[in-house]
């Protein structure tokens, strides 16, 4: 069994709130829509609130507090290769948009208040052995003024001689 590393003093100083996780199942997308009597249904509803519990779950273990300003989200999801397939990317269905709409709503109430303050997405699909989804969040607050003072420590060091 092996142990990560824990992380330096420096490397959180320039790193801020900085978590990544992987939440394991296959990736449902949010927003597909079908009409029944006038009345709009989530196509996969049941399965949709799973994937969106799992993530919540999965965040609430690795995150320590909630951001309150911006965030920066970055996500990969992963899927299964299908034997016939000899594409190298999966440009199919789901939509990437519909996918991380589901993802920055399980995240919502755990990482950051509402999804509104994620003020950069970044998000791509790949092929890969066990299908999930890889979710990093950077509280941006943090980021930033975590990095002006370590510039600020940096240039008076340099000139404290």
């Amino acid at each position: 069994m092996t142990n990560p590393a824990p992380l330096g003093i420096i490397g959180n100083d320039l790193t801020g709130t900085n978590t990544h996780f992987f939440v394991r199942g296959r990736p449902i997308p949010q927003g597909s829509l079908k009409f029944i009597n006038g009345n709009a249904i989530h196509v996969r509803s049941q399965d949709l609130a799973l994937w969106r519990a799992d993530i919540a779950n999965t965040a609430r273990k690795v995150l320590l507090e909630k951001a309150q300003e911006g965030v920066e989200v970055n996500l990969t999801f992963i899927f299964n290769k299908p034997k016939t397939v000899t594409r190298k990317e999966p440009f199919k269905r789901p939509d990437i948009d519909k996918l991380a709409r589901a993802v920055l709503d399980g995240l919502s109430a755990v990482a950051y208040e509402d999804d509104q303050q994620v003020v950069k997405l970044t998000a791509n699909k790949e092929y890969g052995l066990t299908e999930g989804v890889w979710i990093k969040v950077t509280d941006r607050s943090k980021l930033n003024s975590n990095i002006h003072n370590a510039i600020i420590d940096n240039q008076f060091d340099r000139y404290s001689d």
